[in-house]
């Protein structure tokens, strides 16, 4: 469960979209930048990735050598190959396959991520950070609806689970664009926890996205 608090610089992000994007009380939706795995990862909080693109990452090597894009570094590789080996000599254990869903993760390898995260699921259905990982590698893949269906799945274990609702907000806004989905699911966090870091700033974004002067209180 290390990047369940994915999408949270995204914020950031999603605010400065809808400011620009907002003419007559209408929203020009232009599609995100290209999502070829990704954008930010953990490292920027996880799952602010849907816009960088894996490419513009150069991994080092513990020489401080250069790899080429897209090339694990070699520390990296090492620990992934361990645990892959743990994976199968141990089929029943769902632990070191999440543990390589959560390094090719950092890596911003989100389609090798979201394989493991899938078979580390096979074994541990309601593990609900696992599930929420799962949907945010899908949305930095571009898989809008199938992050959804994630997020949906992990409320259905877990209906208080805070990370998840935070992030269903984030994916209504910048994956599907459906504002009444990404207002109830604003409702639903801001009721069960109206401090929640990040929060006041979707507010603003959803209360521009109505129409409204940044800031004004939203309509319940």
């Amino acid at each position: 469960m290390k990047r369940e608090t994915i999408i949270t610089a995204i914020v950031f992000l999603v605010v400065g979209f809808f400011a620009g994007y907002i003419t007559e009380a209408e929203f020009n939706w232009n599609a995100p930048p290209a999502m070829a795995p990704g954008a930010a990862a953990s490292a920027a909080p996880a799952g602010t990735s849907a816009i960088i693109n894996q490419g513009d990452a150069v991994a080092g090597t513990a020489d401080g050598a250069k790899l080429p894009p897209g090339h694990l570094p070699l520390e990296v590789a090492g620990k992934i190959k361990s645990l892959e080996d743990q994976a199968l000599q141990n089929p029943q254990d769902p632990a070191p396959r999440l543990e390589v869903a959560n390094l090719y993760y950092d890596q911003r390898q989100y389609n090798h991520a979201a394989e493991w995260y899938e078979k580390g699921l096979e074994l541990d259905p309601r593990n609900v950070g696992a599930r929420t990982d799962l949907g945010t590698a899908y949305f930095n893949l571009g898989r809008t609806d199938d992050a959804l269906k994630q997020y949906q799945e992990s409320l259905k274990i877990d209906p208080n689970h805070e990370p998840t609702m935070f992030n269903m907000i984030i994916v209504n806004l910048q994956g599907t664009h459906d504002l009444a989905a990404a207002r109830a699911a604003y409702d639903q966090l801001h009721r069960r926890n109206p401090n929640y870091p990040g929060l006041t700033d979707l507010k603003e974004t959803l209360d521009a996205g109505n129409g409204k002067t940044r800031g004004a209180p939203a309509t319940r």
